[in-house]
C-alpha cells in the first residue's frame, strides 16, 4: 500500500482526513460522501476511498500526521482543514459525542 499513499497532492490528503471524519460514528452516510467526491476525480476518491477503508486507525492516523505536517503548516492551515472536518460531522445533521471526541483529537493533532 506504500505506493499508493506516496506523495499525495493536498486534495487526496484532504478527501482522506474528511473520510477519517465522516467515519468517526462508524459510517460514512451519502451526505458525507457528497461533500468530499467533488474535491477529486471519480478515479482518485475511489482510490482514496479503497486505501482509507484498508487502514487501521494507527494507519489511518499515521498517514494523517504525516500529510499534515506537510500541508498543515499554519494556523489558517490547520483552520481550514478543521473546518471542513466540522462541515463532514454536520453533514448527517449531528455531531455526537464520538465525532466531538475525533475532532478535539484533530486540534491538537494538526
Amino acid at each position: 500500500m506504500a505506493n499508493q499513499t506516496d506523495n499525495w497532492t493536498y486534495a487526496e490528503f484532504h478527501a482522506f482526513t474528511m473520510l477519517y471524519a465522516a467515519n468517526a460514528d462508524g459510517r460514512i452516510t451519502q451526505e458525507e460522501e457528497k461533500r468530499i467526491i467533488p474535491t477529486l476525480s471519480s478515479e482518485d476518491f475511489s482510490r482514496i476511498k479503497t486505501v482509507f477503508q484498508s487502514c487501521g486507525d494507527n494507519e489511518a492516523l499515521d498517514l494523517i500526521l504525516l500529510y499534515g505536517k506537510k500541508y498543515c503548516k499554519t494556523q489558517a492551515d490547520k483552520d481550514k482543514v478543521l473546518a471542513d472536518m466540522m462541515a463532514i460531522y454536520k453533514a448527517d445533521a449531528s455531531f455526537d459525542q464520538i465525532e466531538r471526541g475525533v475532532h478535539q483529537l484533530f486540534e491538537r493533532m494538526l
